[in-house]
């Protein structure tokens, strides 16, 4: 005989689903209210669905609310329950919630599953909270359940974000010794993370591993090779490596490039070159590449283009075509982002070219993208070109005052201008870009300021003593 009210409560849940799914979840929380007035029995997946509901509202309290209605309703909390709470406390980056959860899950004697410890470990490493993530790993081993490469990944990607090579080497290692199978994914971390910490050698030893271990050749395996002669200063071999895999553009190819591909060849080709005018024809090549095969599905974005203001503006110092690249971003609708202004408010300085600078800062502004500490060095450094020392400590005052931290490029350009008692005014000046001379008593400061630095403990000792620098200007 079938029973009516199990038959009720599944399709209630499939049209819950349903509603949740498609985006509806008013919808599905008026069906859940209107199931006592009809008598409609509700189970685990029922209450399931609307905590899920209130994580994706992002309103945890009403999720855990639910939570303790449906144990006090006598049903018990399944591994979905606290995946689901641990996830939505995570997105919140509330570890002390999420963890309270983990371990009310504990008290009930319920074993958690290789999803719920990815979850927390997960979001401790996110949190820099490397210990607490430790802990949980070794929870998990206690019990005899054994990570898979997509937790080992995920703890390895987590580990390089921090640059701690030092954690991702040991995951790594763990992997090989419990027999795990790295993936192309693991070896591709393991590779950036070592390029980026400057070990060259570690990251060729990994990729000799990986090559031995037979993995398959794709886009991403070719990214790493060629990163990998680039950062050796092997430029041929980056072609060498770009043609042998990519070079029928009209791809009747398996493996197509990506834009990290051509940005990898790009920065190799333009290193060779010392000519703006054969730069310049390798930056009207690759949009031409791009336009012409309609069938290569490849968009640029704003990094490849961050790469050629970088050598128009910094190494030839050419701002106008650096503005002609900027238009074709703009004109292929790609955003410029925070490195694009700075490339060009720094170029601007260089050349002493004041008014530009503060136009682009100003436009960077307008366009909601908040400056960062290199902006703000590259704008007082265009200030600092025209003696307007009033306009440098309003533009450090403000970088402070966004809570950013002064880098020691900032210091420097800082302390390259000299004491206010021999501060020429611009009307004075001939040109606009000479370099600003130095009193003999300013050297001195400055060489006192830089000791000082150099044993500084804390950041705030360093504000103290360049605040009271910036006095003496």
């Amino acid at each position: 005989m079938i029973n009516t009210k199990v038959t009720e409560t599944y399709h209630v849940n499939l049209k819950l689903d349903r509603l949740k799914k498609s985006g509806n979840l008013d919808g599905a929380i008026k069906l859940f209210d209107s199931l006592n007035e009809f008598d409609i029995k509700k189970d685990v997946y029922t209450y399931n669905c609307m905590i899920h509901i209130y994580t994706l509202k992002n309103d945890m309290n009403k999720a855990v609310e639910y939570y303790e209605e449906m144990l006090s309703n006598g049903i018990e909390a399944d591994s979905v329950t606290y995946l689901t709470l641990i996830d939505g406390f995570g997105k919140q980056k509330n570890t002390k919630k999420a963890l309270e959860i983990y371990n009310k899950m504990l008290s009930f004697n319920k074993q958690p599953t290789m999803k719920i410890f990815s979850s927390l470990m997960n979001l401790y490493m996110k949190e820099d909270q490397g210990e607490h993530a430790e802990k949980i790993f070794k929870a998990m081993k206690s019990i005899k359940m054994q990570p898979d490469i997509r937790l080992y990944n995920t703890l390895i990607r987590n580990s390089i974000i921090k640059l701690n090579m030092k954690a991702a080497n040991q995951f790594y290692n763990d992997i090989i010794k419990s027999g795990i199978e790295p993936d192309v994914y693991t070896f591709a971390m393991m590779i950036d993370g070592y390029l980026k910490i400057g070990d060259q050698e570690s990251a060729t030893k990994i990729y000799s591993y990986m090559i031995n271990r037979g993995i398959n050749v794709n886009t991403a395996v070719i990214n790493i090779l060629m990163q990998l002669h680039f950062e050796k200063n092997e430029s041929q071999m980056v072609h060498n490596v770009f043609d042998k895999y990519f070079s029928n553009l009209s791809y009747n190819n398996k493996i197509p490039p990506d834009i990290k591909s051509w940005t990898i060849f790009l920065k190799s080709k333009l290193r060779l070159t010392k000519d703006i005018k054969v730069a310049y024809d390798i930056y009207k090549e690759f949009l031409m590449q791009i336009d012409n095969n309609l069938n290569f599905q490849l968009l640029p974005d704003c990094h490849v283009f961050n790469l050629f203001l970088t050598i128009f503006a910094h190494n030839y110092g050419n701002m106008n075509i650096s503005q002609e690249v900027y238009d074709e971003m703009i004109r292929r609708n790609i955003l410029p982002d925070v490195v694009t202004h700075t490339i060009l408010i720094e170029g601007y300085a260089l050349l002493g070219q004041v008014e530009n600078a503060n136009r682009q800062f100003q436009i960077m502004k307008s366009n909601n993208i908040k400056p960062n500490v290199f902006t703000y060095t590259s704008l007082i450094k265009a200030w600092a070109q025209v003696w307007r020392v009033d306009k440098i400590k309003q533009i450090y005052q403000e970088m402070i005052e966004s809570g950013i931290k002064p880098h020691r490029a900032t210091y420097r350009v800082l302390a390259s201008i000299k004491n206010s008692n021999s501060v020429v005014s611009l009307k004075q000046k001939s040109s606009s870009n000479l370099p600003i001379s130095r009193t003999p008593q300013h050297v001195r400061d400055t060489t006192k300021l830089y000791d000082k630095l150099e044993k500084a403990q804390d950041s705030e000792t360093v504000y103290i003593l360049f605040e009271n620098f910036l006095k003496k200007l």
